[in-house]
């Protein structure tokens, strides 16, 4: 039987996967066609990126445990989502 760390690393892993075919679909259909579409997409990629990597990061400083690293990790995980909403 899987231990749960495994399921949630195979989970980021499919997330990694998914957010690969976005940017390739975005790549294409941009190509192609161009337009409003390709830009969503493109912006679903960026998403999943950003995602799988804090996750990714969030173990880093949390294994470190440095409380400089877990305010700079905090810090800009904050900028990140500020700046994609605006």
């Amino acid at each position: 039987m899987a231990n749960s760390g495994s399921n949630f690393k195979n989970f980021l892993n499919l997330i990694a996967f998914i957010g690969v075919i976005a940017v390739a679909l975005a790549l294409l259909i941009g190509k192609i066609f161009g337009g409003e579409l390709a830009a969503a997409l493109a912006l679903v990629a960026q998403c999943i990126a950003y995602f799988v990597t804090a996750i990714y990061a969030f173990y880093f400083v949390y294994s470190k445990r440095n409380a400089v690293l877990t305010i700079i990790y905090v810090i800009a995980v904050v900028a990140i989502v500020v700046l994609l909403i605006i």
